[in-house]
């Protein structure tokens, strides 16, 4: 007659390590795990289980009372030699190489941000470059345009010259009035020039009459009869004078507008 045999308690086979509950076992639950490991030794002794069996080994004793299963004692691991010259060579070798790489990577770092200073200042330098150059550029076609403004008066003024020397150079030069030697181009410039010499003389006759009021060569009401009435007439002539000018500029910008066309044509 077979009869069912435990294994024994000092068999080599490792046992699943159980997981750990999340709570810790309480008094209950541990009295009846030691009520059930009770019950387990005594129906194993009345089936006839002899503890000298098996070759004469002894069943070790088991847990006490309250032990917890859920908590296995810990494996023994295997403590590395660290004598052992091929593992120290292997080491040294490992934290040198990362001693090596770390320090070349703070070097590459260092030198890749001091040369993106660089760029970045010669970025900075350029930019101040073009700002430069474009400001000069735009005051040179200014120049460029006021340049040839002047090249067109002075073309005009050319001709004028020329033209004048060219009806003029036949001409006695013996008993020539001194009013006829600069005669006007045109009827604005007659009028200017008639302005321009009322003004100058009313300008001389009213500083005379300041000199004689100062002297008292003159009476007083008189005086100031003549200034007013000379000032009146200045004012008169110096407002003809100003619409004359303003009339000039504009036929002078009409002419050297009909001038440049041929230039731009």
């Amino acid at each position: 007659m077979s009869m069912h045999q435990d294994p024994p308690l000092y068999t080599k086979q490792s046992a699943p390590q159980p997981r750990p509950s999340p709570t810790p076992p309480s008094h209950t639950q541990s009295a009846q795990m030691n009520q059930s490991h009770g019950a387990h030794i005594a129906s194993s002794s009345s089936l006839g289980h002899n503890p000298n069996a098996h070759g004469g080994l002894v069943r070790p004793p088991g847990p006490p009372r309250g032990y917890p299963y859920n908590r296995l004692p810990p494996s023994p691991q295997r403590i590395p030699n660290s004598d052992d010259p091929s593992e120290v060579f292997r080491r040294n070798a490992i934290n040198r190489l990362v001693e090596s790489l770390h320090t070349d990577m703070i070097e590459l770092r260092k030198a890749t941000e001091v040369e993106m200073d660089g760029l970045f200042n010669t970025q900075a330098e350029l930019r101040q470059r073009e700002e430069q150059l474009e400001k000069g550029l735009r005051e040179m076609q200014d120049e460029k345009e006021g340049l040839e403004q002047q090249l067109q008066l002075i073309l005009t003024n050319t001709d004028v010259l020329e033209s004048w020397l060219r009806n003029n150079e036949d001409k006695i030069k013996t008993n020539v009035d001194i009013d006829d030697v600069f005669e006007p181009c045109d009827a604005l410039s007659r009028q200017m020039l008639e302005c321009t010499a009322a003004d100058l003389a009313i300008e001389d006759i009213l500083y005379s009459l300041d000199k004689a009021a100062q002297e008292g060569s003159i009476p007083v009401d008189a005086y100031l009869k003549n200034v007013r009435t000379l000032s009146r007439e200045q004012f008169f002539h110096r407002a003809t004078a100003a619409k004359v000018r303003a009339a000039q500029m504009q036929s002078q910008v009409a002419s050297m507008a009909a001038r440049a066309s041929p230039y731009v044509s």
